[in-house]
């Protein structure tokens, strides 16, 4: 956030994300059009962006934690990986300490009741770069692999089951379990219930702004409530 902030400080205050999320409802609800208003945004954006890639240090170089290395007497950085931030020697690759940041942690695997259909050992829960999925206990040995579902089918091949993935970007969406044979997608997580109006087989949710609302998923069908948004 300090690295940001000399450059996208106006997009950083409270009283812009306030200002854009009302913008963006007004567009939804079809007081304002998208493209004057992501002009708006982007022309002044696509400046500081030039301005932060010439005058901000690299990423990939590191920020030193004022630490030696204990391996070979070298600066401590911390760096991002792909599972996220880490602290590395500065002399990689002839260093390869590393180590985790406090609270970084990946999550341990969760137990299931299933069994490999490969090797009949125990699946377990793991959690990868782009989401949770259903892994076989002894992997590396054994690599079967299969999507976490949600308990919900997907509406267009009525084949597979909708799961949760992520994005290159780090964007969390839902799709059909038998991609890339379906490419069914949603971008609002769908919720493992049936619309009260229409009788559709689930509704989608969105949170924002403190509020949860739920809508049917079926185009033409206006039922819609605002639900209560649990602390866990």
């Amino acid at each position: 956030t300090d690295k940001l902030m000399p450059f996208f400080g106006d997009i950083m205050d409270v009283t812009f994300t306030a200002q854009m999320e009302d913008h963006l409802d007004k567009v939804e609800e079809g007081e304002l059009g998208w493209v004057e208003t992501v002009k708006e945004f982007y022309e002044p954006f696509k400046r500081d962006l030039a301005r932060a890639k010439k005058e901000m240090g690299s990423e990939k170089a590191g920020v030193p934690i004022g630490e030696a290395c204990p391996e070979d007497g070298g600066d401590l950085i911390e760096r991002r990986g792909r599972f996220g931030k880490f602290i590395a020697c500065s002399n990689y690759p002839d260093c390869k300490y590393k180590r985790n940041l406090p609270g970084s942690e990946r999550a341990e695997d969760q137990p299931t009741d299933e069994i490999c259909p490969t090797c009949g050992r125990p699946m377990v829960i793991k959690h990868g770069r782009f989401g949770k999925f259903i892994a076989c206990s002894g992997y590396p040995e054994c690599k079967t692999t299969k999507p976490v579902t949600l308990g919900i089918a997907c509406p267009e091949c009525e084949k597979g089951q909708m799961v949760e993935r992520r994005s290159r970007k780090g964007r969390t969406f839902f799709g059909c379990s038998t991609y890339p044979d379906c490419n069914f997608v949603l971008w609002q997580r769908p919720v493992a219930e049936p619309c009260p109006k229409c009788a559709a087989p689930f509704l989608i949710e969105r949170v924002a702004r403190g509020r949860r609302v739920q809508r049917c998923w079926r185009e033409g069908c206006d039922f819609s409530r605002e639900a209560e948004i649990t602390v866990a």
